[in-house]
């Protein structure tokens, strides 16, 4: 009988713990190495809170992420907080199922203090406020660098280029036909025939897509000089002069095979140009080179609470969120990911500081955030990259001259505006 009570006392335990345990789902798009990172994080998150269980769930790429979002806003099954482009947000807000977080960050109990609100980078607190209101808190942040091939530019005796001019020298002077078969098998250069490495361009040549009015209208700038220079920039490096190669995929593996001598990425591609390059060759990064201005842009998402769950979640879920901005957590995240940590007070930390002793070239993302451009965070902004993904992608291809491809890039931005 004594047995059976201390059986009973065991279970009648556990299901009080249970009961006070709240459990809160965390859908994400983190896979392989980022994904690993993440799940220590939320590990080490739930050993320290065992009243809470963060469930986190891969669901796939964005585009599945972005998909399952949506529908589940339709059905009312979202989770408790996810990852989230801003314009994703910008399409859920209306709907009314994000989460302000004002009142999360202003509360004197468990809000943010003025030190940690002001140690988050300015360009990620514009990415994440509409308006006077903060719907999102930064996650995993990326920018361009520049990806060089550190052998061959010692065997040419090149330096990484600093200006638009100097990456055209270093281009022409990277190419060649090794072999001697007139064929180019070392091209000094490689694009991608996508938006992002146009943007790269245009917002360096200081032009842009689309202008943000004083009233929130929205005013297609993209058939411009700037514009046009950008992309005839592209188009001569890889057509009238072939120090460029060009395809719509990643470039990490042509570079790793030495077929590319340098590229402009994301530093979330840092984990693949080193499994691409190990045993073959040196690399290193370098900034954006300058033309009119500096302005990488960045990359990356945020993370967005759902008005759907219970208080008691809500609370759990921002906990959470507070602990992942932590200076610990984000020093982690960046040494296992290649992010950027989305605060300042990261770089004191002793694991940042000893990752950048041994990694000197970790500062560059760094130093370029001030400088750094953000995409506009309107609901519109996917189908606007998608009409501009493809008019780069029929210019270097050679499907639509630059200047039809600008008109027409202009002509459907206006009817997406218009709602055409």
């Amino acid at each position: 009988m004594k047995k059976l009570l201390l059986i009973f006392i065991a279970v009648l335990a556990l299901s009080v713990i249970s009961m006070a345990t709240v459990e809160i789902e965390f859908w994400h798009a983190m896979g392989g190495g980022h994904g690993a990172a993440l799940n220590e994080i939320v590990n080490s998150f739930n050993e320290a809170n065992p009243d809470i269980v963060v469930k986190p769930i891969y669901v796939g790429n964005y585009g599945a992420l972005s998909q399952k979002l949506l529908a589940s806003a339709e059905s009312g099954n979202l989770p408790a907080i996810s990852q989230a482009y801003g314009n994703w947000t910008a399409k859920l807000i209306p709907r009314g199922v994000v989460q302000e977080l004002n009142s999360f960050i202003n509360n004197p109990d468990y809000g943010f203090t003025p030190e940690q609100w002001n140690a988050i980078w300015t360009p990620f607190k514009k990415m994440i406020t509409w308006g006077d209101t903060v719907y999102a808190v930064p996650f995993n942040k990326s920018t361009y660098v520049l990806y060089y091939n550190t052998d061959a530019f010692e065997l040419y005796g090149l330096t990484p280029p600093e200006t638009m001019e100097d990456l055209f020298f270093d281009a022409m002077m990277l190419t060649e036909d090794k072999d001697g078969d007139g064929e180019i098998d070392q091209f000094g250069m490689g694009f991608r025939t996508t938006i992002d490495h146009f943007v790269v361009f245009l917002r360096a040549n200081g032009g842009k897509i689309i202008e943000i009015g004083p009233n929130g209208e929205i005013n297609v700038t993209i058939n411009s000089p700037e514009a046009r220079e950008a992309l005839q920039f592209m188009y001569d490096m890889v057509h009238t002069y072939k120090i460029a190669y060009s395809q719509g995929g990643y470039l990490d593996g042509p570079f790793g095979d030495g077929k590319i001598m340098m590229f402009i990425e994301t530093i979330a591609s840092k984990p693949y140009v080193d499994k691409s390059s190990k045993g073959k060759h040196g690399w290193a990064w370098a900034p954006v080179p300058m033309w009119k201005t500096q302005a990488p842009p960045f990359a990356g998402t945020d993370l967005i609470m759902f008005s759907t769950i219970s208080e008691e979640q809500k609370l759990a879920a921002w906990k959470f969120m507070k602990f992942l901005l932590s200076p610990e957590i984000q020093a982690y995240w960046s040494v296992k990911t290649g992010y950027m940590p989305a605060v300042k007070t990261a770089l004191e930390t002793p694991q940042w500081k000893e990752y950048v002793n041994q990694h000197p070239d970790a500062v560059v993302p760094i130093n370029q955030i001030d400088k750094g451009s953000v995409d506009p965070n309107i609901a519109e902004w996917y189908e606007v990259r998608t009409i501009i993904g493809q008019m780069v992608g029929d210019v270097l291809n050679n499907k639509r001259t630059i200047d039809e491809g600008l008109a027409w890039a202009e002509a459907e931005l206006k009817k997406l505006i218009a709602g055409e």
